[in-house]
C-alpha cells in the first residue's frame, strides 16, 4: 500500500469524523515550516472541550551528490480533552490545557553522507506510534493562536538497510531490521487560524 494512498485513507477518516464538527482550525508546525518541510493540520471541535486534531509532514530532501537522501511522510491523529478552558469566545472551540491520546504512521527514507564509507547507509521504512498527547493553546486573537504540544508514547519502526550509493543502492544489506522506542516520538509549535470565529 503506497504512502500517498495510506495518508488519503486517514485523511478521508479525519474527514468523516469531522461532519459533527461545530468549528475547525487549521494550523502549520512553525519550526517544521522553517527547516522546509512543508505540513499541515486541522482541529475539529466535536464536542463539549473535546476536539479531534489531524496533521500531515511532508519531507521531500533529495541531494544528488553524494546520492543522500531525507524524506519522510508522516500522518497523526490526536483527541483532545481540553481541561477547564478559558472562555474567549462562544463558537465551541476551545483554548488552553489539553491531554489527550494520539496515534501516528509513517513511512521514511533517510541516508546521510558521512566521510567513513563504512558508515554510509541508508535506511528505507515505516513506523508506527502511539502515546498520549498534552499541550496548551494560547490565545492572540480571535482567529489565531500558537499550539505548543508534546506526544510521549511508543514506537515501532520497521526498515531495510541500504548501501547509500553506487550500483547496489537498491540491494539491501539487511532486510527487516525492528527498532522500539519509548519517550518524546512527536513535538509540535503550530501557528493555528480559527475558520469560524
Amino acid at each position: 500500500m503506497s504512502s500517498v494512498f495510506k495518508c488519503f485513507a486517514i485523511g478521508s477518516l479525519l474527514l468523516c469524523c469531522s461532519l459533527g464538527a461545530r468549528a475547525q482550525a487549521v494550523k502549520v508546525n512553525l519550526p517544521l515550516w522553517l527547516a522546509g518541510s512543508p505540513n499541515a493540520g486541522i482541529e475539529w471541535t466535536m464536542g463539549s472541550q473535546f476536539t479531534v486534531n489531524g496533521e500531515v509532514l511532508w519531507m521531500p530532501y533529495m541531494f544528488k551528490q553524494h546520492e543522500e537522501v531525507f524524506r519522510a511522510l508522516v500522518t497523526s491523529v490526536d483527541f483532545r480533552y481540553y481541561i477547564a478552558p478559558p472562555y474567549y469566545y462562544t463558537d465551541d472551540s476551545w483554548d488552553g490545557f489539553y491531554v489527550g491520546p494520539y496515534a501516528l504512521y509513517g513511512e521514511f527514507n533517510v541516508g546521510l553522507f558521512k566521510k567513513k564509507a563504512a558508515e554510509n547507509f541508508r535506511n528505507a521504512g515505516w513506523g508506527v506510534s502511539g502515546g498520549i498527547s498534552t499541550g496548551y493553546k494560547f490565545y492572540l486573537s480571535p482567529r489565531f493562536r500558537v499550539d505548543v504540544n508534546i506526544g510521549i508514547g511508543y514506537a515501532h519502526l520497521q526498515y531495510d538497510k541500504f548501501l547509500l550509493g553506487g550500483e547496489y543502492r537498491d540491494y539491501p544489506l539487511e532486510s527487516k531490521i525492528t527498532k522500539v522506542w519509548i519517550g518524546p516520538t512527536k513535538f509540535g509549535v503550530h501557528l493555528v487560524y480559527s475558520l469560524f470565529r
